[in-house]
């Protein structure tokens, strides 16, 4: 008789996991888990591709993000990445398949706890499938739906809050956006909780985070010391991004649909507000905002092919998702109207991405069972396709003079040093295009006048989305021909050496006095004799052009420089790296001007320059503020 109760309750545990609701959840997860499974890549030259390969060298040897790395990506980035080098580590083929698993089986069953009706489950399913399919970048939704669904909610359960903490802190890791978003979420629950004097609960929560992001910091090999660093320069690329990064080039249909979609969210909220007594929903409804922000500032900032595709997906999820937050009792909400806006904005920047979406979506089910079933077949084409790609790239043979001493690459392509096992040291900001702002700048030339810097330097002057390449590493680039000799000069790169003796102080700056100029201004460069000459430029937005900036995209200035032939040179300029200062003489805008730059060869020199707004955008501006350099331990014949 004492073993009956036991029994029972064994066979209504097993009834309850083989019901056919539990079945169809089970069959949906593995379904999203395969949809979301990313077959690892070689690498190859490019700035996505390296850094990708950075972050997968910086897991292989033990370094400290914050200190050694300052990006974007944190100790954890490594599984995101679509490109390794050197066979693929264990740990990313057990993130794919089970971690990937995991992930996809807390979505279903938060979505099976949190939407009160198969309707607005199926619509959030199709969302995920749509999303999973287009884009690899759904793990950008999971914090917020995990905040809104387990943590913010009132009636919210002891085991949702701890799960949804636990991924959290794991994904706060993988990419320093992801901690933004779930400091957010953490932050507006705390003024709920002590509104309903449940300080031991809000302290449980915080503590819980804090906690279990320690735990994955130090698991990843991270010392717990780096921590402010990793914040601070992560904060700093973070906030320098979206004046940086932002680029244009989807056409007008797209931007109105991608407007159509924000004005409905917008709408919706704002009728969330006016319709009922949310109570302690409306922090839900706040970070509802924040959440909708992350969204549209994530896809618009960089409307390029990548991110709209992106934002389209992320979209549809995220609108299916918002009318079952707040338990709406109706079926239909006018936020639907979003899910065909999201169909129809894809639609408008490429019709093939769709029209190829439900074949794509049968070879990518059918190929990688294969895949993780077969780990030894996938060796193999991964073997083969690395094969394939460095003989289709040549080696640039730096091992013969490099051997074992280190090296780094400006300024985007570290594919060449890794695929040669160089012995890599790279300076915290690694890729030059992404030291965004003049504390990064900074970073990155006391890296290279401390003992720590590299023997050899792999360098080549170019840069991203047209930019005057005198901007990236600017600081750094200034110091170059100070401390370090060129021992290599091929047609796409130069190699480097340290010099044996290091200059012992700053370098020295001939300051001409601030002025005022205005857009279209032609401006003589000073007189100067064979020495560069450096220019600082302040850019003070207006109130309309701030605005711009925090709700769409920051306006977009031209440098227009003037050679003494009278040719004309166009880059794009940066206001924030160009604060720090840049050489404008010589001018450095091909790999042949950085080859005479180095060797203290004639180049060519610079008349005069002007800025130009790009777009009509001259309102953006109330003041440009330049400051002229002359750098006498700098050459410039």
């Amino acid at each position: 008789m004492p073993r009956l109760p036991f029994s029972l309750a064994v066979t209504q545990w097993v009834s309850r996991i083989c019901s056919w609701r539990a079945l169809l959840l089970a069959a949906l997860a593995i379904l999203l888990a395969l949809l979301l499974f990313q077959s690892p890549l070689p690498g190859k030259a490019g700035a996505d591709p390296s850094w990708s390969m950075v972050l997968v060298y910086a897991h292989r040897h033990g370094f400290q993000f914050g200190r050694d790395v300052a990006f974007t990506y944190g100790p954890y980035g490594f599984l995101a990445s679509r490109w390794y080098y050197d066979g693929v580590p264990l740990v990313k083929i057990l993130w794919e398949s089970a971690g990937k698993l995991a992930l996809a089986a807390t979505l279903v069953v938060m979505a099976a706890f949190t939407f009160n009706s198969w309707y607005r489950f199926g619509l959030f399913y199709l969302g995920l499938v749509f999303a999973a399919q287009l884009s690899s970048d759904v793990i950008f939704l999971c914090i917020p739906l995990l905040a809104l669904c387990w943590l913010l909610p009132p009636n919210r359960k002891s085991w949702q809050v701890a799960v949804a903490l636990i991924w959290m802190a794991f994904l706060a890791q993988i990419r320093f956006h992801y901690l933004m978003q779930a400091l957010v979420a953490i932050s507006l629950i705390a003024p709920s909780l002590l509104i309903e004097r449940k300080p031991k609960e809000l302290m449980l929560i915080v503590s819980s985070f804090a906690l279990a992001f320690v735990f994955f910091w130090v698991l990843a090999g991270q010392a717990i010391s780096n921590l402010p660093a990793y914040l601070g320069s992560s904060w700093e690329i973070s906030n320098g991004y979206v004046a940086a990064m932002a680029v244009n080039t989807i056409p007008i249909t797209t931007w109105c649909i991608a407007g159509g979609i924000c004005f409905f969210v917008i709408a919706f909220i704002l009728s969330s507000l006016w319709s009922r007594n949310l109570g302690a929903e409306k922090w839900m409804l706040l970070y509802l905002c924040c959440a909708w922000y992350f969204v549209w500032k994530y896809g618009v900032t960089r409307a390029d092919a990548v991110h709209i595709l992106v934002f389209f997906p992320t979209a549809f999820v995220f609108c299916a998702a918002a009318p079952g937050f707040f338990q709406r009792r109706p079926c239909w909400s006018f936020l639907e109207i979003n899910l065909i806006l999201s169909l129809a904005g894809v639609w408008s920047y490429s019709s093939d991405y769709l029209r190829h979406l439900p074949l794509n979506l049968a070879h990518h089910l059918h190929a990688v069972p294969g895949e993780l079933f077969r780990p030894k077949r996938q060796a193999q084409r991964f073997a083969t396709l690395e094969a394939a790609m460095e003989k289709a790239q040549p080696v640039k043979n730096l091992r013969a003079i490099v051997e074992q001493e280190t090296i780094d690459v400006i300024n985007l392509d570290q594919y060449f040093a890794l695929r040669e096992h160089l012995n890599y040291r790279p300076r915290p900001v690694f890729q030059s295009y992404t030291a965004y702002t003049p504390a990064l700048l900074k970073q990155n030339l006391r890296f290279y006048q401390s003992s720590c810097a590299p023997q050899f330097v792999f360098a080549r002057l170019q840069s991203v989305d047209s930019r005057y390449p005198a901007q990236d590493d600017s600081l750094l680039l200034e110091e170059l021909p100070r401390r370090y000799l060129m021992v290599k000069e091929a047609n796409d790169f130069l190699l480097l050496h340290r010099k044996p003796v290091q200059p012992a102080r700053e370098l020295v700056r001939e300051k001409f006095p601030v002025r005022q100029v205005s857009f279209g201004q032609e401006i003589d460069l000073p007189e100067t004799v064979n020495c560069a000459l450096e220019l600082r430029t302040i850019f003070k937005p207006s109130i309309y052009g701030a605005t711009r900036s925090f709700l769409v995209q920051p306006a977009e200035v031209s440098l227009i420089l003037t050679d003494r032939q009278h040719g004309q040179h166009t880059g794009r300029l940066i206001p924030e790296m160009a604060a720090a200062g840049f050489l404008v003489q010589p001018l450095l805008e091909s790999q042949k001007d950085f080859a005479d730059f180095m060797a203290a060869r004639p180049g060519r020199l610079v008349q005069s320059i002007r800025f130009e707004p790009v777009s009509a955008t001259r309102n953006c501006w109330s003041q440009i503020s330049i400051q002229f350099s002359k750098l006498p331990e700098v050459p410039a014949d």
